[in-house]
């Protein structure tokens, strides 16, 4: 997005939508979390409508006037599950098997929505926000058809599955056993495309310079949850099992911390490691408001 000269507060999504900082989707998805039901939204943007409407308001308004069911529906099930995803655990272990009980509960809800909140539960809105992904990947040079790729935090396998005709081989990973099994069965035409369970402690599992990328979209921040202790094994394992020239990309690296300490726990990583740091805090998606992060594996 294009955020304008004077920004709104991070607590107005409606105005950062408006102001072009963030897009509809991304809005919605921050007032459902706020706990603003579907009605609650409606008399929200009412109040907030000039004349003549503003094109932006206008595209926020025919969203929820798209998906208002499902607003209401979404609302109901943030409400009812009542997460902090910002909340540290106080023991990796509970706190992974928490986590994994929270998606078992969402993909069950609404598959699209258990992975982005921000698709309203719509494929259509998925797809072009996982379509993006792909795209600046490409941009970045990270995906070639002989590449091996880990999928960390797969969810339902939106990315495998877009991933499966661009690379020789695709492992998706994640807690959620009701996640994987969306994912299996999302991905079955592509023999090439497996699954399997972790437990998200670390990635001692993978075979050492086995992988050509190692991709973590919106996952980290749940590793992040689990302390510093996981985080460390998990870079640590992505740096091992990575070949020369590849490369970790992090999409969205912890919620509420802030872009500048994430930056500089990038740093960090890429100093502890030895890793090239070629992509840091950059919001390169415009559906999307994820934060990237790329680091690169030079010997």
């Amino acid at each position: 997005m294009h955020p304008t000269a004077s920004m709104p507060s991070e607590n107005d999504p409606i105005g950062l939508c408006m102001a072009g900082a963030i897009s509809p989707e991304v809005a919605l998805s921050r007032l459902l979390l706020g706990h603003v039901t579907g009605d609650g939204i409606a008399a929200m943007l009412e109040h907030r409508r000039s004349e003549p409407p503003s094109p932006r308001w206008q595209a926020l308004a025919a969203l929820v006037e798209a998906r208002r069911p499902e607003l209401e529906q979404l609302s109901a099930e943030v409400v009812r599950t009542g997460s902090n995803h910002a909340l540290p655990a106080t023991d990796p272990l509970a706190g992974a098997a928490e986590i994994a009980g929270f998606f078992d509960h969402a993909v069950a809800n609404s598959p699209e929505a258990s992975v982005a909140l921000y698709s309203l539960g719509d494929p259509v809105i998925l797809a072009t926000a996982t379509a993006e992904i792909l795209e600046w990947l490409d941009t970045r040079n990270l995906l070639r058809e002989d590449a091996d790729v880990l999928d960390l935090g797969c969810g339902i396998g939106r990315l495998a599955a877009a991933l499966a005709p661009r690379a020789r081989s695709v492992l998706g990973l994640d807690v959620s056993k009701g996640m994987l099994a969306e994912a299996r069965a999302r991905c079955a035409p592509w023999p090439h495309v497996r699954f399997a369970h972790t437990a998200g402690q670390d990635l001692d599992a993978l075979e050492p310079r086995s992988l050509d990328l190692v991709l973590a979209v919106d996952s980290f921040p749940y590793i992040v949850r689990l302390g510093p202790t996981v985080v460390a094994r998990h870079v640590a394992g992505a740096v091992r099992a990575l070949r020369p020239g590849g490369a970790l990309v992090v999409l969205n690296l912890s919620y509420g911390k802030g872009v500048a300490a994430d930056v500089t726990e990038a740093r960090g990583w890429a100093l502890t490691h030895g890793l090239s740091l070629e992509v840091a805090g950059e919001r390169p998606f415009t559906l999307w408001d994820g934060v990237a992060y790329v680091l690169c594996r030079r010997v």
